[in-house]
């Protein structure tokens, strides 16, 4: 039988920015971490001098990097926090932009580095999602998945 998923409340609301030349995902991750914050929604804007992101191969079950060494925009970034490991974990994809327009994205890894970036983050409260590796496709994934069945 399908668990019943309560709603979230909205906690407490960030808006901040990052240092240039700070690598993007590490300093959300620190952020969460400094401010305690468990569970909520990411939204980012800006630019990066260096962009590092992965796709993944849904067969062989593992990420394939990609590096973009140029300056880019920060098209959007968008993604949620949870725990994983008893820890806060930053799931985000990322959508950048180069000069001529053309667009890159995927799941957002250590390594870009920021040029400029503004960051909103939405604390939810409420039963807070954990993260457990999930055998079918090897991904940290939420308990508890909504099934039609």
């Amino acid at each position: 039988m399908q668990q019943q998923e309560k709603p979230y409340l909205t906690g407490r609301a960030f808006l901040f920015s990052i240092h240039k030349g700070e690598d993007l995902l590490q300093a959300i991750q620190y952020f969460c971490h400094h401010h305690q914050v468990r569970c909520g929604l990411i939204n980012a804007i800006g630019a990066v001098e260096k962009a590092v992101f992965s796709v993944y191969d849904q067969k062989a079950k593992k990420y394939n990097k990609l590096t973009l060494e140029k300056e880019l925009e920060i098209l959007s970034l968008s993604g949620n926090i949870s725990l994983f490991d008893d820890k806060p974990m930053v799931h985000a994809h990322a959508m950048f932009s180069d000069n001529e327009g053309k667009a890159f994205g995927g799941h957002l890894v250590a390594g870009s580095r920021v040029f400029s970036a503004e960051v909103f983050i939405q604390e939810l409260t409420g039963d807070i999602k954990v993260r457990k590796l999930e055998k079918a496709t090897q991904l940290p994934l939420w308990a508890n998945p909504v099934c039609l069945k």
